[in-house]
């Protein structure tokens, strides 16, 4: 392909959780079909260095916002610039060379909504606010998670006025990496697991940027669970700064494994009997570690929000829950766990669901589609 394409996104593995995990492989694909891509992401202290990616200086850095204004003179260089959102600061960066520059298409990859808590609220509602209607209208191509998120998200507003410009685009999943397997006994011994131990899996951020995880929920769902199930274990597959006070929380039976490499989670899942993500807040607007469990068989229990909601198919791949509802995740999963049969049809029929929906080249075809419109599109103005 002669044209360039440049990824802007806030994070970069192994720092930048779903999203940062996404526009790897994301570039991956894309240079693997033959397009000239770069990524770009900020340069923050204690990066691990990665050829796939070029870090740059980011000034009045806040969590993973902050403003990368050499990306102005950069971006001359590429035909179609990529944006995954959120990234506050830099999104400004790139509305403006945009605007500036009205032959250069855009991509806004609609990621999450940037919900908060707190005091944090009030900022996040009041940016978006002031700003995303810029993006949305300077915008080539939006892509969504699912029509579910979109349509429950600050984007509702803008579907019908710009619906020419959005399309569902989901995250992917490697599904060669991530595929059913035997247990890894190195690994069982390790955790000090054993094959006569049901296992639950949780995967994702500690910190307090990822409030709405509902760690503190499931740790108390645990506890209940394991009075009426013997042999039954929690992996807690994360870090971040309340890392210490979940510990405390949880009691015996609870392994935190810390942050884990995204080639090696597959075995982490393959050890597991279900996975669970259960958020309290609709923040969580996909959820790509429900679609990895279940590309290795694992159904999922899931909380009952607009988009995350969509990685399963409820009562088929897995389960929905109420939100914060411990009683009712306690209920989901125990049904989960006494039923072998039950689960092991459900993680079939997950595997399935997403090697059709999620599997990279499903989704790299859908990003070279969006390419390729947007490009035709100006070649024949």
């Amino acid at each position: 392909m002669n044209q360039k394409v440049a990824i802007v996104v806030c994070a970069w593995p192994p720092q930048g959780g779903g999203i940062g995990n996404n526009a790897y492989y994301h570039t991956k694909e894309l240079k693997r079909r033959g397009w000239q891509v770069t990524a770009f992401s900020p340069k923050y202290k204690n990066i691990s260095k990665s050829a796939a990616v070029e870090y740059l200086p980011v000034w009045f850095k806040i969590g993973k916002a902050g403003l990368i204004f050499s990306l102005c003179k950069r971006l001359k260089e590429y035909d179609v610039i990529h944006l995954y959102y959120p990234f506050f600061g830099t999104d400004l960066i790139v509305w403006l060379f945009k605007v500036l520059n009205r032959e250069k298409k855009l991509v806004l990859h609609y990621e999450m909504d940037p919900v908060g808590h707190d005091w944090q609220k009030i900022v996040f509602w009041l940016y978006l606010k002031l700003f995303l209607g810029l993006l949305v209208r300077a915008s080539d191509k939006i892509g969504v998670l699912s029509w579910d998120n979109a349509e429950n998200s600050y984007l509702s507003k803008y579907l019908a006025r710009y619906k020419n410009k959005f399309v569902e685009l989901p995250n992917g999943v490697d599904t060669n990496i991530f595929q059913p397997a035997g247990k890894d006994e190195r690994l069982m011994n390790k955790l000090g697991i054993s094959n006569d131990d049901k296992v639950i899996i949780f995967v994702g951020g500690l910190g307090r940027l990822h409030f709405f995880k509902g760690v503190d929920v499931l740790i108390g769902a645990y506890e209940q669970i394991k009075t009426k199930i013997p042999n039954i274990k929690l992996l807690i597959i994360g870090d971040g700064d309340q890392k210490d006070r979940y510990i405390k929380l949880a009691g015996e039976g609870v392994i935190f494994t810390g942050w884990v490499l995204n080639e090696d989670l597959s075995k982490y899942y393959n050890l597991s009997d279900v996975f669970v993500l259960p958020s309290i807040a609709r923040t969580e607007s996909f959820g790509i570690v429900t679609a990895e469990a279940q590309a290795c068989e694992v159904p999922g229990v899931v909380s009952n929000w607009p988009g995350s909601r969509a990685t399963i198919k409820d009562g088929e791949t897995g389960l929905l829950v109420k939100p914060g509802d411990e009683n009712d995740l306690v209920e989901k999963i125990i049904r989960l766990l006494s039923d072998d049969k039950l689960r092991h049809t459900m993680g079939g029929r997950g595997r399935e669901r997403v090697v059709r929906k999620y599997s990279w080249e499903v989704v790299a075809n859908k990003i070279e589609k969006i390419y390729t419109d947007i490009i035709s599109n100006s070649l024949n103005f």
